[in-house]
């Protein structure tokens, strides 16, 4: 007998003891359950006759559970399954501690569903009425909306590509149209955006929706049946939550057939929103990447998609071919200045990029690298070039307000073996760590119509560096001035303290900043 089986039977084991039969598939038994009138008043208990069937997902999901009689008045509303059986747990969990293999943890669960289905899921702000419906198959493109530009009640166009279908905000004149058959595409497959409040179960058929449409139903039916309305969108809220449900709709003998579609909101809060805790406070920062190679590329899609959208892009070289593989951009942008070919990728995580600024121009002089200093928060140099780096530091050194305007230098060294970012000006008692002494390590590899060699660091050293670039940004842009003046990621030992020994090193941190 394997293992699993012997798990499967010691598991079965629990049950008798709790009152359930077992046929050698299913098990059946009661759970007991109490519903309280209100405050004060008496909490009347139920016993409940149900269904426990493993299933051949069991352990690694909860077992099949479903109700052959609850014992009591029970209107079934939220978190049940398409099959009828009961949705307990949400959450992934590791088999060997999901916490229904153990019998009583389960039962208890299911008293709670009862109890809680009995008094409505209050507190409860699960936003998922897709899966009450049948999923559409016919369209599997996904439909998108701004929900900051829809207005309720009206139909609206879409377009489409072989992806998605876009739900604008332009509003279409319903009232006229009598028949489906209008030469102006602009008068069909138009989408319906209503405002429905709070939903109080889910909506499983046209006469849910109908009622839940109040007196938009019957024009909403009408463009319906005529072919000219074919999706509805319907913003909703549950609990604490706001959501929305996308439906296609369309005639049936039986009446209106709806379908759930797999929908998505476009508006600026929902693209940021998984930027992080910092992302809202940092998109008037203004910062600078001076050189879009491959750090500095990396480096500024990643201050992107972090929050920053006051970015100034700044390089004097073209994409070629040969810079794609540890490039943001890919060979579609291959001759474009590589400030426009990242500015240009930008727009796939946000396509507002006004206040991004693409210059395809050389730091040669003072006067430039004080000027960049002076109007960014912190400049990023990404260039690799000596003469860069020493410009942008001496113009750290030379404002009047050094506090407020800081020099990150990030670069790659020893073909990756050592990752390391310094910021200037340093502040009272700070050092940075020593350079690493420079070893005749000279690159064979040469791209032709290219008078440099070309490094051998590999795309993940240079994608890392970017990463430690971000965190002394944020550290800076949001006065957190928690990080030490270097921070160095040695990912092969070097010959020379401290880079012998692989792992992050950092210069010290004076006891009064660390305090």
């Amino acid at each position: 007998m394997t293992r699993s089986l012997r798990d499967l039977e010691r598991w079965r084991e629990q049950f008798p003891p709790l009152g359930f039969a077992d046929d050698g598939e299913r098990l059946w038994g009661p759970v007991r359950w109490n519903k309280s009138a209100g405050e004060g008043h008496q909490t009347t208990e139920f016993t409940a006759r149900v269904v426990i069937s493993p299933g051949r997902t069991f352990p690694f999901a909860p077992p099949k559970v479903t109700i052959l009689d609850p014992g009591g008045p029970l209107e079934i509303t939220f978190h049940i399954n398409a099959d009828g059986s009961l949705c307990l747990w949400e959450d992934d969990w590791p088999a060997d501690e999901a916490p229904w293999l153990d019998a009583q943890t389960l039962v208890d669960r299911i008293s709670g569903w009862l109890r809680q289905t009995a008094t409505g899921w209050p507190g409860d702000n699960s936003c998922d009425l897709e899966r009450y419906l049948d999923q559409e198959e016919d369209d599997c493109r996904m439909l998108l909306y701004d929900a900051t530009r829809l207005v309720s009640g009206q139909a609206v166009q879409t377009r489409g590509d072989r992806n998605t279908v876009v739900i604008t905000d332009r509003a279409r004149q319903t009232r006229g149209i009598v028949n489906g058959r209008r030469r102006n595409r602009n008068e069909r497959r138009l989408a319906w955006v209503a405002m429905i409040g709070k939903v109080e179960r889910p909506l499983q058929t046209w006469d849910d929706v109908a009622t839940a449409l109040g007196d938009q139903a019957t024009e909403v039916r009408r463009l319906i049946t005529l072919g000219v309305v074919t999706v509805l969108l319907l913003q909703y809220n549950h609990g604490d939550a706001e959501a929305a449900l996308a439906l296609r709709a369309r005639p049936d003998v039986a009446g209106i057939r709806i379908t759930a579609c797999e929908s998505a909101d476009t508006s600026s809060s929902t693209r940021t929103m998984r930027a992080g805790l910092a992302g809202p406070a940092l998109a008037g920062i203004p910062v600078a990447v001076v050189g879009c190679g491959a750090i500095g590329s990396f480096t500024a899609d990643l201050l992107f998609r972090s929050g920053f959208r006051k970015l100034t892009l700044l390089d004097a070289e073209r994409l070629r071919p040969g810079n794609v593989v540890r490039h943001l951009a890919g060979a579609q942008h291959v001759g474009l200045p590589k400030t426009d070919a990242v500015r240009n990728c930008l727009t796939t995580v946000d396509p507002d990029v006004t206040a991004v600024q693409s210059r395809y121009e050389r730091l040669t002089d003072l006067d430039t690298a004080l000027d960049l200093v002076r109007q960014h928060r912190v400049v990023v140099d990404a260039t690799g070039s000596g003469r860069a780096s020493s410009l942008l530091a001496t113009a750290a050194a030379l404002i009047d307000s050094p506090a407020e305007h800081t020099v990150v230098s990030v670069c790659v060294q020893r073909d990756g073996d050592v990752l390391r970012v310094d910021r200037t000006p340093l502040r009272p008692g700070e050092n940075h760590l020593p350079p690493l002494a420079l070893v005749d390590q000279a690159s064979e590899l040469r791209e032709r119509g290219c008078g440099s060699p070309v490094s051998p660091t590999p795309p993940g050293a240079v994608v890392a560096a970017a990463e430690l670039a971000l965190r002394a940004v944020i550290d800076e842009a949001t006065g957190g001035h928690t990080l030490p003046a270097t921070l160095a990621d040695v990912r092969r030992p070097q010959g020379q303290p401290p880079f012998d020994r692989v792992g992050r090193v950092a210069s010290e941190v004076p006891h009064r900043l660390a305090s």
